[in-house]
């Protein structure tokens, strides 16, 4: 039986080799003919040309067009420039696709799904959070929304880092004014607005358990300072007596997997949680906050969970009906740059007083903190990636005796003191002439 199916797999293989043999002897005809059609770049691996279509007034692909100029046609060059170039995306610029593809990639991108699925949200009001201080600002169509690239909210990159062209950028400018007069300025205000600031570093008993079991488990220090953080975060909250409203909602801004609200519901499980962040999450840890954990129909329905996908830009608290006619506390771990100044705008702005039937504000509307709102815990990062046109204080900034075009250089050397200028070469101090 064994040697009759062997044999069989000899007779199937010899034909399959007879048919490879004819193919490559009819391609070597055409070849010699002057009739092959294909790309005429040898695979060396294979021992045979490649068999893609030739681009226009060229031998060879796409994939095989050379880069001597002197071996290619016009078109060849504009065809392999057309093909290869890459531009950003309208919809969002943090991404880029190829240019010949760019009619069928709007159709299909996913911030467009998610542009449009976020303006049905009862509490989506269109740039409601921006600021209204520019002159020059223009209002975006909700068709077309773009996403500035300075606002970092997503989990999965919690840092935001700026670019090796926007870095020299900066010292560019640097190197064009006059550093040590804006260096006295800056320390000048600083000590007169700022002084010594303290640190205080808190704990938190419902951080403590899940601490002492990542570091049994051989957690990293990154884990452990994530964990510490939190904890931090939480205690100084109980410190300024936010945690006592069983009724409270508690809201995470710029959430991502909502670790900080996992945390504090270890002990707090009655209270409602809302979780808003504008990027995608898997909610792995959605189901364990203000539940059991089981994850199953029943428990889901009964969570005290609301996970609310949209850009604090267009955030309207009068439209979330979950919080409304009850304590507001807000927090927030790692709320990047710009993101803080819309947060502050969203809170002051938009959160209605309880009991009341108040209309959604327009854009522009001044009105006093709503009696609703507790407090506000937020860990600040990234200052780099602030934008004055959102910058929720420009009066205070420009009282301070700086000006509208320094306030990129400003909130790019805030990050100098963790850098590493301090270390051997100071490479960056002898650029700037910083002694």
């Amino acid at each position: 039986m064994y040697r009759a199916m062997e044999t069989k797999r000899s007779a199937e293989q010899l034909s399959r080799d007879a048919q490879r043999k004819r193919r490559k002897q009819t391609k070597a005809e055409a070849k010699d003919g002057g009739q092959w059609e294909r790309c005429m770049f040898r695979v060396m691996r294979k021992n045979r040309y490649c068999n893609i279509s030739r681009v226009p007034g060229s031998l060879f692909c796409g994939n095989h067009l050379p880069d001597n100029d002197a071996a290619m046609s016009k078109k060849s060059q504009k065809f392999k420039a057309a093909t290869r170039r890459r531009v950003p995306c309208p919809v969002d610029a943090s991404h880029t696709v190829y240019e010949y593809d760019l009619a069928k990639h709007v159709l299909v991108c996913n911030r467009v799904k998610d542009a449009d699925t976020m303006k049905k949200l009862p509490y989506y009001s269109h740039n409601i959070n921006s600021g209204s201080h520019c002159s020059g600002k223009e209002e975006v169509k909700a068709a077309d929304i773009e996403e500035p690239a300075v606002e970092k909210e997503e989990d999965g990159n919690e840092h935001s880092t700026p670019s090796a062209q926007e870095q020299q950028g900066i010292i560019d400018k640097l190197q064009a004014i006059d550093f040590a007069d804006l260096r006295k300025r800056i320390e000048t205000s600083y000590a007169s607005c700022v002084g010594e600031l303290a640190l205080e570093k808190l704990h938190h008993n419902c951080c403590g358990q899940l601490f002492e079991e990542k570091k049994k488990a051989g957690a990293s220090k990154s884990v452990l300072r994530h964990i510490e953080q939190q904890a931090s975060i939480i205690g100084h909250m109980e410190k300024m007596k936010l945690l006592e409203d069983p009724n409270a909602a508690f809201v995470e801004l710029g959430a991502g997997r909502g670790m900080l609200s996992l945390a504090l519901a270890q002990m707090y499980p009655d209270c409602l949680y809302v979780l808003i962040d504008r990027a995608h999450t898997r909610g792995k840890a959605d189901r364990f906050i203000g539940g059991d954990g089981k994850g199953d129909e029943a428990t889901k329905e009964s969570l005290s969970t609301l996970r609310a996908k949209i850009d604090i830009r267009h955030l309207n608290f009068a439209g979330m009906q979950e919080i409304l006619d009850k304590p507001v506390v807000c927090m927030s771990k790692h709320l990047c740059g710009v993101a803080t100044d819309l947060s502050l705008r969203a809170i002051a702005q938009t959160l209605p007083e309880p009991n009341s039937d108040k209309d959604i504000p327009s854009e522009g509307t001044t009105a006093s903190v709503s009696s609703s709102f507790q407090g506000l815990a937020i860990a600040l990062c990234c200052h780099h990636v602030c934008a004055w046109e959102d910058y929720v204080n420009p009066e205070f900034f420009q009282a301070q005796g700086f000006k509208p075009e320094e306030f990129e250089l400003l909130t790019s050397m805030t990050s100098w003191t963790t850098c590493g200028m301090g270390l051997e070469g100071d490479a960056v101090q002898h650029i700037l002439g910083i002694r």
